[in-house]
Order: C-alpha cells, then structure tokens, then sequence
C-alpha cells in the first residue's frame, strides 16, 4: 500500500497508519472467511451462505474504502467537513468523495444485512412448515434478497457522492484545514423541511435513522427467532440453529460501535465539549464494525472454525 506522507502532519501520520492497520486486519479476515465459506460450506448451510458471503464482501469493501480516504471528520460552521489523508488525494478529490460514500454506506449495508439474516432465519421456519421439511433449493434467492437490499444503499451513496458543497473562503483560510484536502457537507437549512442543502441532510440523515431503528429491530426479530428455535424438536437441528443464533446475537450488538462513534461526531458537532481525539476516533470506531463481525462468524460456526 502506497504511504500518504506528502503534507501530512505527525498526528496525521498517526492516524493514516492507525486506519491502516485496522482496514488491513479487516480485509485480511474478511478474505479468510470469504475463502472459507466457499470451499467448507456443508451442504445443509449452503443457502445461508450466499448471505454470510455476500456481507463478507461488502464488509471488505467497506475496508477497503475507508483505507482509500482515510478520513478525519471535523465540524466547522455548521458544517461536517471529511479531511482526506489517504491514497485518494493523490488520484483525485472525487475519487476521495466516492470512496468516503462507498464505506459510509456499505457500514449501512452491512446493518441492514444483519436484519436480513435475522429475517431469513425466521422465513426460514415458516417455509419449512409449509413444505412439512427443509428445502433443498439453490442460493440464488438469497441472492437476489441481498441485491434487494442493496438498492437504498446504492441510491445513498449516490446522493452523498455529490452532496459536497463549494467551501466558503472562510473555511479555506481555516488553519485546521491549510494545505488539506477536504470536502463540506453544509448541515444548515433554515428549519427542518426546508430544501435548502438537501443532498447532505438526507445523506446523513439516512444512516442515521438507520441505526437508531436497527437496534430494536434486532432485538424484536431475536426474541422471536429464539422461541422458534426453542420449540423445535430435532436435538440436531436445534444445535445447528443455535449455532447461527450466537452468532447473529453478537453481531447484533455491532451497530452499537457505529453509534459510540455518532455520539461522539453530535457532541463534536453541538459545540457541546470539542476534542480532537472525538474527530479522529469516528472512524477507527466504525471500522470496527467490519473486523469483529467477520471474526465472530469465523468462531462460532464450526465448518468455517475448522477451515
């Protein structure tokens, strides 16, 4: 990986390798369970496999992008303003733009995965009732389901992609941001419904509300997924499910991370206690996300513990 030191400060350094760090162990496990869910997927998990596989990649990609941009989120005017230290800067500003969108939204994408795998499990009961036994059909559902899925975040990262707006001279003569490059989102609107700076509110305010209504979510699809699990009557089936559902249960605790991490950009970006260390610490928190979910899938699903 090319090393970003042109016009980086020392804390800036810091922070590129600190990221650097992380996004790699990242993308190093997330290739190790891609690698194991195709060659020692049992055949009896085969269909809920395409789903562990499809967040895997999205998980790496997710890595792969914060890598890219290596961001600094500071708040400035009204403004939220991404300071790039990564490879992007030295492609170009709308390289750094797009791979900043790509991993906001693929962290999004990830959580509503995570509600997916909850559902499917659930569907999963129902169709085999229906059926009176398991059904043996292929992945491409479960394919065509995350394709789905990916549809809001495709149309987020869209309208983030192109929500920076032109910096005024006075955030240009800031000295946090001399010699930088960066990108503003104006958070300022005259009152709530107004359409004034639109793209970067609906932006923002996507991922907010994502995460702020995952959680219950997944807490009610889990109380509900575990009494189906309890009232089956195979011991082999049962210990099977049971398996999957650790596994899901602490993964559903991962949006937690993303939301430490936006507690930290509101106290930031509400002027109510400003730290340095708050701006720097949003991102290797959200990363976080993409280097504990595959490790927990890796441990507690036997074929891909063995692998």
């Amino acid at each position: 990986m090319p090393f970003p030191s042109l016009g980086m400060r020392d804390e800036d350094v810091i922070h590129f390798l600190l990221l650097t760090l992380l996004d790699g162990t990242a993308m190093t496990i997330n290739f190790i369970l891609i690698t194991a869910v195709i060659r020692s997927t049992p055949p009896v998990m085969k269909r809920y496999s395409a789903l562990i596989l499809f967040t895997a990649i999205v998980d790496c990609n997710a890595a792969f992008m914060s890598w890219l941009a290596t961001v600094i989120v500071e708040n400035l005017e009204g403004s939220i303003i991404f300071i790039y230290l990564g490879p992007c800067r030295f492609i170009h500003v709308r390289v750094c733009h797009a791979a900043q969108a790509i991993h906001v939204q693929s962290i999004g994408e990830s959580c509503i995965l995570l509600l997916v795998s909850f559902s499917y499990r659930l569907l999963s009961f129902r169709l085999a009732s229906i059926n009176n036994g398991p059904r043996r059909d292929s992945r491409s559902f479960l394919f065509v389901i995350c394709l789905l899925a990916t549809i809001p975040a495709v149309i987020t990262t869209m309208t983030f992609s192109n929500s920076p707006t032109p910096p005024p001279q006075s955030l240009l003569d800031h000295p946090d941001l001399s010699d930088r490059l960066f990108s503003v989102f104006n958070m300022t609107a005259s009152n709530i419904i107004s359409t004034e700076n639109v793209l970067p509110r609906v932006s923002i305010g996507y991922i907010i509300c994502l995460y702020s209504t995952a959680s219950p979510a997944l807490f009610v699809l889990r109380r509900r997924l575990l009494r189906k699990i309890h009232a089956m009557g195979a011991a082999a089936d049962k210990h099977r499910h049971h398996e999957i559902f650790r596994s899901l249960t602490l993964q559903m605790f991962m949006p937690l991370s993303f939301s430490v991490a936006f507690v930290f950009w509101i106290i930031d970006f509400l002027g109510f206690f400003r730290l340095e260390v708050f701006q720097r610490a949003i991102m290797p928190i959200s990363t976080t996300f993409t280097i504990i979910s595959p490790m927990i899938v890796l441990y507690y699903l036997p074929p891909y513990r063995k692998y």
